[in-house]
C-alpha cells in the first residue's frame, strides 16, 4: 500500500501564503448554515494530505452558544472556511452572541 506523506508545521507555513489569522482571533464558519464560531487555539501549514488540501488549518475552540458545543467543543478548519466574527457580524448587521 502507498500512502501519501503528510507534512505538518506550527507557525512557519509558508512565506508565499501568511496565515490570515492568528491564535485568540475570534472566528466564524461563515459558509455554513449553523455558523458555528469561537476562538483561534492553535495553527498549522499543511501540504500533502490524503484529500490534497495545503494550506492553513486552524484550531477552533468553540463558543459555548455554538450550534455544535455540546458534542464538539473544539474543531478544525480550513482556512478559506472561516472569516473573523467582527467582519461577518458587520456583514450579516447581528451579533451572535
Amino acid at each position: 500500500m502507498t500512502g501519501q506523506q503528510i507534512v505538518l508545521t506550527k507557525e512557519e507555513g509558508s512565506p508565499q501564503h501568511p496565515p490570515k489569522f492568528s491564535v485568540g482571533d475570534e472566528v466564524i464558519w461563515a459558509y455554513v448554515k449553523a455558523h458555528d464560531y469561537g476562538m483561534i487555539v492553535d495553527r498549522l501549514w499543511t501540504t500533502g494530505t490524503v484529500h490534497k488540501v495545503t494550506g492553513w488549518h486552524y484550531l477552533v475552540g468553540l463558543h459555548p452558544n455554538s450550534f455544535s458545543y455540546s458534542f464538539c467543543q473544539k474543531d478544525w478548519a480550513y482556512e478559506q472556511d472561516l472569516e473573523l466574527l467582527g467582519e461577518f457580524n458587520k456583514l450579516e448587521g447581528k451579533s451572535l452572541e
